[in-house]
């Protein structure tokens, strides 16, 4: 059985608390980013701008609480007087974190952790519709700019006596 500082344990019980938060942060950040993909299928520009003014302040906020939730950890394994890495030389994970304590602080851990990590795949995966819905559009946009402004313009004849294409752009006003 693991023993740990009444010291480690209450960080631990930190670190649990504040994982529930990031996953909560992470929830609502899901939640607006399927509003915006509602939004952009129905073309509403305000919305759309609405929305992604509140994903930037869940992300700065789910940013501050992630360097907090890193201090707390490196305040723990520093605790725990462990190494920082784990034996394949990255970080240490929150798993692996998890097992140097007792129960129920670990099962704790262990869930939060996990929640966490769900809520992160979640925005992950609308991150990467979102993107590919954007990149779509900005390619079709383009066309259509570049069919708009490239012109029908007639030859004419210069003073000089040369052709040159006028390039009036075509520019017309759809209504409806």
């Amino acid at each position: 059985m693991n023993v740990v500082s009444r010291e480690v344990d209450l960080l631990a019980r930190d670190l649990v608390r504040l994982l529930g938060d990031l996953a909560g942060l992470h929830a609502e950040l899901a939640m607006h980013m399927r509003g915006k993909l509602e939004a952009i299928k129905q073309a509403d520009a305000g919305r759309i701008q609405s929305i992604t003014a509140r994903e930037t302040l869940l992300a700065d906020k789910a940013a501050e609480r992630e360097g907090l939730r890193r201090q707390i950890t490196a305040r723990i394994i520093k605790g725990l007087g462990v190494e920082d890495k784990n034996p394949t030389g990255g970080p240490i994970t929150l798993t692996q974190l998890a097992e140097f304590f007792p129960e129920p602080r670990r099962s704790q851990l262990l869930v939060a952790a996990a929640g966490l990590r769900e809520k992160v795949r979640e925005i992950d995966a609308l991150r990467q519709t979102l993107s590919l819905i954007t990149r779509e559009m900005l390619e079709h946009l383009t066309e259509v700019l570049k069919v708009m402004c490239a012109g029908v313009g007639t030859d004419v004849y210069s003073r000089t006596g040369r052709r040159q294409n006028t390039g009036v752009a075509a520019v017309f006003e759809a209504v409806g």
